[in-house]
């Protein structure tokens, strides 16, 4: 039974055979160290939005969006310092990249290039040339083999990424040896008339796992068995941008 002295109050719950958990209505329920508790959300908030609230609240929101639309980079690249860290992917992605993200005017600036989205011992390969001829892109690399670690069949991963249209997507996945690759980014035409920018970032992962695809939110809700994987690759590279 709970009794409410008023509706400011938190009150202890007796034991009985129900468990109260999570939000009823108004009323909060929540246990702490084997005690259960309830209380009832004010009615009002003091939210005085000064200049400071406002800024942590526009770069926690810009933080947020980035990492989501990230996400099936960071659950590559990031997952195993995450998880050392205690942490997930898009806390730890935060943390390493706090320092992008510059609240100016009102808004949110992001120094997309600079984002770290992959964190790992395996060498980088280095990017020669970048050409674009409409959709089509050709890549030339150097494999860097002569690094430790580093290994043939170490598989080089692109992605293509437009913040402007919410588009993250794996456009190739060569071995290192091979030194080059070529790939369309994805045709907007349709959907948009206005110029759109694509950054281009790489990410080299170890052949073992590779193969492996990341999962969505939606993926990992379905497959109850599945598990995040410890991959290991390279930190990322930003390759440039391609405007189409």
């Amino acid at each position: 039974m709970v009794i409410y002295s008023n509706c400011n109050t938190m009150a202890k719950v007796k034991p009985s055979l129900i468990e109260y958990s999570g939000a009823v209505g108004r009323e909060i329920h929540y246990t702490r160290f084997g005690r259960t508790y309830s209380r009832q959300l004010p009615a009002e908030y003091n939210d005085r939005k000064s200049e400071a609230q406002l800024r942590q609240r526009a770069l926690f929101k810009a933080r947020q969006a980035t990492s989501a639309l990230y996400g099936s980079i960071l659950q590559r690249g990031l997952t195993k310092e995450a998880h050392e860290n205690g942490m997930t992917e898009a806390n730890y992605f935060s943390r390493l990249n706090k320092d992008h993200f510059v609240y100016e005017d009102g808004t949110v600036r992001i120094n997309y290039p600079a984002l770290l989205l992959a964190c790992g011992p395996l060498p980088v390969v280095e990017f020669t040339s970048c050409c674009a001829d409409g959709l089509h892109v050709n890549l030339s690399f150097r494999p860097c083999l002569d690094t430790p670690k580093a290994r043939p069949d170490d598989v080089v991963h692109i992605y293509a990424v437009s913040p402007q249209v919410e588009i993250c997507q794996l456009v190739a996945s060569v071995e290192r040896q091979t030194g080059q690759t070529t790939f369309d980014i994805p045709d907007l035409s349709e959907e948009t008339a206005a110029p759109v920018a694509f950054y281009l970032y790489a990410i080299v992962e170890s052949a073992s796992t590779a193969c492996i695809p990341t999962l969505s939110a939606a993926e990992k809700q379905s497959h109850k068995q599945h598990r995040n994987i410890n991959r290991r690759v390279s930190i990322s590279s930003f390759i440039g941008t391609v405007r189409i």
